[in-house]
């Protein structure tokens, strides 16, 4: 297990537009900005990708990531992805939702079977919240 925390805390939670890169335990200015520009002041970062960390193939991968974004529908979303440091694991598409709270995004994080998720708040550190 402490080898996955270590992994989650090594990634970089992107999200393509505006460019943003997320990492567990920091603050991220151009979050911040983006959070206040939407007078938001939480937010989750998501993905539905590879249920408990067991690789699934691409397709289903691509089909849960869709359900995904049709769960958020009624959040403002950002289209993203997970970049690991490990190699044997590729980049997995994502969402950053702002304006949503830690037990919704809980709920949608276990609804798709992940580990963790990252969330937080205005001027605050990425959080990374342990959910299964």
């Amino acid at each position: 297990m402490n080898d996955l925390i270590k992994a989650y805390t090594e990634t970089n939670f992107t999200v393509y537009e505006p460019a943003i890169v997320i990492r567990v335990g920091q603050i991220n200015s151009r979050l911040d900005e983006l959070l206040s520009q939407s007078n938001e002041t939480s937010w989750a970062y998501i993905t539905a990708w590879n249920p408990y960390s067991e690789p699934t193939d691409k397709q289903m991968n691509e089909e849960r990531n869709e359900q995904l974004r049709n769960d958020i529908i009624h959040y403002k979303f950002f289209d993203g992805e997970v970049v690991g440091t490990d190699p044997t694991w590729g980049p997995e598409k994502s969402f950053l939702i702002i304006g949503i709270n830690k037990d919704e995004a809980i709920t949608i994080g276990k609804k798709y079977r992940q580990n963790a998720i990252v969330a937080g708040k205005i001027n605050e550190p990425a959080e990374l919240l342990w959910i299964k």
